[in-house]
């Protein structure tokens, strides 16, 4: 009887992994169009972006597309070869899963800094922002943060070696390796303490970011509570309440009253733009914590099991694949929410598209 090798079982679980790999071409595809669309939009159509609330979504585009190509690739290339017949692969797997780490946590970290910005620009608006080596310093800040975080997974992550049954000849087993925490540091504590750690620094930036939108939330709807009491319309006349004071503007009673017209109903526009662009930040990071979340979940339980994905059912496997690589739907989805918020960076794809169409 022919030998059962790592070739046969990487073919054996081909065809379980089909569905899955896929679902990463889809992800993988459908985000490189979208966020290279957003990266060609924002460097030629809207260089207003640092003063207009859009700051962050270039940088965000720019990490989305960078983890998907990276981790989008990754994952695939181990859905198609996902044991190892040596320990070859050992420096490369540790690679992939600290640079994978760290593209994840740097999305993290923008998603924070939008947050932190929204409410600024909302409920701090007359707050002065941080000088040129204010920011410096906060970079190297997170940037030190991003290192500490990342660098114990390049340590406990590895090659385990795994046996193998085969599901279609009987009484044949083979012993293969497999990119994730290395066997040596398996459920041990230094790997638990890692693991709780990386649990609850998630758990604390969804409680700050829930808090910062929350207060976002409260002002918006504060904001339009009186933007509704302080402005009304009788005969043709709009009148603005601003405090004690109450500013008659008249349509078509000459070239001033038209002028403060048209700042009032500049204001107006920006308010709604704003309003905009905030809700459509919360949903992102709404997104980004559902999307986000099954990935640390199965990862901790797969650093604390090598063989938590291999002892399931083929259905169960599926869903858990599912849900392991959902994280990159988030990445390849944000496009597609700024085509649906923003308006003037819809108009302005809608133009590109036209042009290049005609």
């Amino acid at each position: 009887m022919k030998n059962f090798t790592v070739d046969n079982l990487n073919q054996e679980n081909f065809s379980q992994i089909i569905p899955n790999a896929v679902i990463l071409i889809l992800y993988i595809f459908i985000g490189f169009l979208g966020n290279t669309a957003v990266l060609f939009v924002y460097t030629k159509d809207m260089k207003n972006v640092f003063s207009s609330g859009r700051l962050f979504i270039p940088f965000l585009a720019l990490s989305d597309l960078v983890t998907l190509l990276f981790n989008g690739f990754v994952e695939f290339q181990t859905e198609l070869q996902t044991f190892k017949a040596t320990t070859d692969g050992l420096v490369f797997c540790k690679f992939k899963m600290f640079i994978g780490l760290v593209l994840v946590i740097i999305s993290g970290c923008l998603y924070l800094a939008i947050a932190v910005h929204r409410y600024l620009l909302i409920c701090r608006p007359h707050l002065t922002f941080p000088s040129r080596s204010q920011k410096l310093f906060i970079l190297i800040l997170s940037g030190l943060f991003v290192f500490g975080i990342s660098v114990p997974k390049f340590i406990f992550s590895g090659l385990a070696k795994v046996i193998i049954t085969s599901k279609k000849t009987s009484n044949q087993t083979v012993g293969a390796y497999l990119c994730g925490n290395d066997e040596r540091f398996e459920n041990t504590l230094g790997s638990n303490i890692y693991n709780v750690l990386l649990i609850v620094n998630s758990c604390i930036w969804n409680f700050i970011l829930a808090i910062l939108y929350i207060y976002v939330g409260k002002q918006i709807y504060k904001r339009g509570n009186h933007i509704k009491s302080n402005t009304c319309v009788k005969d043709d006349r709009i009148y603005t309440s601003t405090g004690t004071r109450s500013i008659e503007i008249v349509e078509n009673q000459g070239p001033k009253p038209m002028l403060v017209k048209q700042i009032t109903m500049r204001s107006i526009k920006t308010f709604i733009i704003n309003n905009r662009l905030s809700w459509m930040f919360i949903i992102m990071t709404l997104l980004n914590v559902i999307c986000y979340t099954p990935k640390l979940v199965l990862d901790v339980q797969h650093s604390m099991d090598r063989y938590f994905f291999l002892n399931k059912d083929d259905s169960t496997f599926f869903i858990l694949s599912i849900a392991d690589n959902l994280y990159l739907l988030n990445n390849a989805i944000n496009p597609f929410l700024y085509g649906f918020f923003d308006r003037e960076f819809k108009n302005r794809i809608t133009k590109r598209l036209c042009f290049k169409c005609k």
